[in-house]
């Protein structure tokens, strides 16, 4: 088998000449359409691939890896002893912490709400959440505090799009009152506590910094009249086994005690992601199945305008085999400039991207100040492929066409 002639007559054709130069016009077309598919493919996949990692190191961020809690809801009496027999059970566990979990009413001077109070040690809470790093006004300090008239109260830190609603800055009073069943009301009222607040955080997720606060575990224990705690949380080496370790837990302690990971507690987001990258992907292949068509056009073209070559060539002794494989390597020749030139435009844009941050996203709309992308070489290989794939089997018909020419004819064609 002669491939370098097969090779040299489609490049050949596939180059421009005087009698058909619209037929070449429309190769170059069919090519810039290819380029321009897998440049969008790969900086969408990459943009997705960014979000995704954004999203997901705040979730990580906020929450800790895996927690144990009791099925029935009651107290954790002895969290320090069970955290204790978990981390030598599992050596993969580096940190944990206790917590309490409560919704409270909230009030400032201005407005009443109802959030999600957690109740946290921040000495050991530091090992295990990463809320210190989100905090963007005054300190992650829990302790007790001074307010303007001198007087010592508990503090709290809460997250910036709750404080814009309450409409309190650093050193407001906020005061947290518990939410009562119809029979807790006949034995008394609310309880109620004034806190100072000490410090401000911002997550970037706005069902975080809208509906949470955090007060020290045994202030929250004071206001709840509790002597245990909600749960437990812990920290492991990889947070993306989290789910192997939180199972570990949950068979380790068995009843009443379950683990819940962060994946679980967000896996609606993160199968929205999933899909999100799917559809991404499916819409903008789109681009390069519509340069697969142009492909299947300007072959066509081609067949018609070289019909008497084609005769010549099979009289010459060419086999039907050859002269489909000329038809092939033409659109093979397409696919891979096409994808070529695209993928490296794309990865140019998204390493420029990554290390620059010159395309600025909307603070106030966004958890990131700059589009984030994040690209993956799998993803590469994959768009590679699906554009070259899609470029060879829109050349099997035109292919087939002028391999199944009959000499004579073909050469007789006018």
């Amino acid at each position: 088998m002669n491939y370098r002639l097969e090779l040299k007559i489609a490049w050949r054709y596939l180059g421009a000449q005087r009698r058909s130069l619209f037929v070449s016009l429309i190769s170059l077309f069919s090519m810039f359409g290819v380029c321009i598919g897998t440049f969008a493919l790969i900086v969408a996949l990459s943009a997705v691939n960014g979000f995704e990692a954004e999203v997901t190191h705040q979730m990580i961020g906020k929450d800790a890896h895996f927690e144990v809690m009791n099925y029935r809801g009651e107290q954790i009496l002895a969290p320090d002893s069970i955290a204790r027999l978990l981390m030598e059970n599992d050596r993969e566990i580096t940190a944990y912490s206790p917590f309490i979990i409560y919704k409270v009413g909230v009030s400032s001077k201005k407005v009443n709400d109802g959030v999600v109070v957690y109740g946290i040690d921040t000495k050991t809470a530091k090992n295990v959440i990463d809320l210190p790093s989100k905090m963007i006004a005054g300190n992650f300090n829990l302790d007790s505090l001074e307010d303007s008239n001198g007087i010592v109260r508990y503090s709290l830190i809460l997250g910036s799009i709750l404080a814009q609603r309450l409409r309190v800055d650093i050193g407001d009073r906020l005061v947290l009152q518990t939410f009562q069943s119809p029979d807790e009301i006949i034995g008394g009222g609310p309880k109620m506590m004034q806190f100072i607040v000490s410090g401000i955080f911002e997550t970037g997720m706005y069902e975080y910094d809208g509906n949470l606060l955090y007060v020290s575990i045994t202030d929250l224990q004071k206001l709840l009249g509790v002597q245990g705690v909600s749960g437990i949380q812990f920290k492991i080496k990889d947070p993306w086994k989290s789910e192997i370790h939180a199972s570990k837990a949950g068979n380790y302690l068995g009843y009443p005690y379950y683990a819940s990971d962060w994946k679980n507690k967000n896996q609606t987001l993160l199968k929205w992601m999933n899909y999100e990258k799917f559809i991404v992907a499916a819409i903008v292949c789109l681009i390069i199945l519509i340069a697969a068509f142009n492909i299947i056009s300007s072959l066509i073209m081609v067949v018609v305008d070289k019909t008497k070559e084609i005769g010549i060539l099979r009289s010459m002794g060419l086999s039907e085999g050859a002269i489909m494989r000329v038809f092939i390597w033409m659109g093979s020749f397409i696919g891979v400039f096409g994808s070529l030139l695209g993928g490296i435009a794309g990865l140019a844009l998204c390493i420029i991207q990554e290390r620059t941050h010159f395309i600025k996203l909307p603070s106030d709309v966004y958890m990131m100040p700059f589009f984030p992308v994040q690209v993956q070489p799998l993803d590469v290989v994959a768009v590679f492929v699906i554009g070259n794939v899609l470029c060879v089997l829109a050349t099997i018909l035109p292919a087939w066409k002028a391999s199944s020419m009959r000499p004579v004819r073909a050469i007789r064609h006018e």
